[in-house]
């Protein structure tokens, strides 16, 4: 991003009132990772897995082939159209009618028991043996005698008399009845008996409504699937994702990975993320201490607050004794009349290269210092996110780095005017390998291009106080609400 840009993206900034809110602009990037979330979740479902299924089903000639079958289905030629026609083609059989018509009649019932009787044979018997000829020829002396031959004659006539016997002989002759007995155990009645189960059954009833039907592919499971495919084509979930997915929304979120993170919500220091001292004096020495020519000790966390989701360095003024850095001579005891704090990552997190950034608040007081920098195990190079110190309602975003001499370096600064006295402003930095680029809520007011990191840094906050500091001055705080850091995904 070129200078002239920048001087143009900062004008525009006053023209229009300012930098962006930084609540509406959190609340912004929060709704959008949020939303991301939601489009990466719902990537990644069983939802949207079985949409693309059924899309790629219902797009394919599966479910028009087989409502084409469907719709070729009719009920005329079918098997049940020729059953039903069999059946009633059997039903109209003079036999099958006269046997229905007699089955479980009084007729029936009383010529089975009259044939059961036997009288019906005793009658044809005696008839043959009265119509004998031998009987014929001794009647006269069977009659004579009353013999036991005679008696048949009388019984003969005694049968003929008979009403049951009549009909009985009547029903003999009858055709009805001579068709109930050729169909009773026939071939045509068990397979009429089988028909008209069939035809007579819901199975066969459901059958024909469904071959008559006009929408038997809308009574299919495919049916089903094409219902939930246009469902879920039209609901605002499916909708929203495709929508989403043909634009660059998220493409800003997907070029950074989170690396680093604190929201300071516990109410202590996290002690896995952050020291209390400079790194040097963590690894070397186990105390902190501060530099020579700085007017407050670093103590050890007794100048850190943590509450409402927020980490507080106060600067104070009271005497406290600690040891300071000389480049001459070493780590020497020193008294100073002030007290204040400093957190580092120098033990747990560098990096080089990304993004860092914080959202602080601090007192515009005069003589106190507050900065966000970025530092590795040399004084130099230096990062400063942000550096607030003299009387001037801004707030500088400055790099430091070796001259190639001992004790010599190289500065670049610019200013910005932003009030955080007031309220909690964004500021961070994008480090390339081509550049660094400061922000204020997401607004490049700075930008280096020589002369860069090559190594890791890691991250620090601070505040102190500078030597024309007035007592009226303190109690001055840099609040913190969060920081994070991340890198650029490959």
């Amino acid at each position: 991003m070129s200078s002239t840009l920048i001087r143009l993206k900062l004008l525009a900034t006053k023209i229009s009132g300012g930098f962006p809110e930084t609540e509406k602009l959190e609340e912004k990037e929060e709704n959008l990772r949020r939303e991301y979330e939601d489009f990466t979740a719902f990537e990644n479902s069983e939802e949207l897995q079985n949409y693309q299924n059924l899309k790629q089903w219902a797009e394919s000639a599966e479910p028009v082939n087989e409502k084409k079958q469907l719709e070729a289905l009719t009920y005329k030629g079918s098997e049940e159209q020729k059953l039903e026609q069999e059946l009633a083609a059997l039903s109209k059989q003079k036999a099958l009618k006269n046997y229905l018509k007699l089955k479980d009649s009084d007729t029936i019932k009383f010529f089975e028991e009259f044939k059961q009787s036997g009288k019906y044979e005793e009658y044809k018997t005696l008839t043959d043996f009265v119509k004998s000829a031998q009987y014929k020829a001794n009647r006269s002396a069977y009659k004579k005698s009353n013999s036991e031959e005679y008696q048949k004659e009388l019984s003969l006539k005694q049968l003929k008399n008979n009403a049951s016997l009549k009909r009985y002989e009547k029903l003999l002759k009858q055709s009805e009845v001579k068709d109930y007995y050729s169909i009773k155990e026939s071939d045509t009645l068990k397979r009429f008996i089988e028909v008209k189960a069939y035809v007579e059954s819901d199975e066969f009833r459901k059958k024909k409504e469904y071959l008559q039907s006009k929408n038997k592919f809308e009574q299919t499971e495919s049916y089903k699937k094409l219902q939930e495919f246009n469902n879920l084509k039209n609901s605002e979930k499916i909708k929203w994702y495709f929508k989403t997915k043909g634009t660059n929304k998220f493409d800003k979120l997907k070029e950074w990975e989170l690396t680093f993170s604190d929201d300071f919500e516990g109410k202590t220091l996290d002690t896995s993320k952050w020291i209390t001292r400079y790194f040097w004096g963590e690894a070397i020495l186990n105390k902190g201490y501060s530099m020579a020519n700085e007017n407050h000790c670093y103590t050890e966390g007794q100048n850190l607050k943590l509450d409402s989701s927020r980490l507080t360095i106060e600067t104070r003024r009271e005497e406290a004794s600690g040891l300071a850095w000389d480049a001459k001579f070493g780590f020497v005891p020193k008294t100073f009349n002030y007290t204040s704090g400093i957190v580092t990552t120098g033990n747990s997190f560098r990096q080089k290269h990304g993004k860092f950034e914080a959202k602080v608040k601090f007192s515009d007081s005069k003589g106190i210092y507050h900065a966000f920098w970025l530092v590795g195990d040399k004084m130099l190079p230096e990062v400063d996110v942000f550096r607030k110190r003299g009387n001037k309602q801004n707030i500088q975003g400055a790099y430091f780095w070796q001259n190639g001499e001992a004790n010599k370096h190289k500065k670049s600064v610019a200013d910005v005017s932003v009030d955080l006295s007031k309220k909690a402003y964004i500021l961070s930095i994008e480090w390339t390998e081509k550049h660094i680029t400061w922000f204020v809520n997401g607004i490049p007011f700075k930008e280096q291009t020589n002369n860069l990191p090559e190594t890791p840094l890691y991250v620090a906050l601070s505040s102190g106080v500078t030597n024309d500091v007035a007592d009226l001055n303190v109690p001055a705080t840099l609040e913190v609400d969060w920081v994070r850091c991340w890198k650029k995904v490959l």
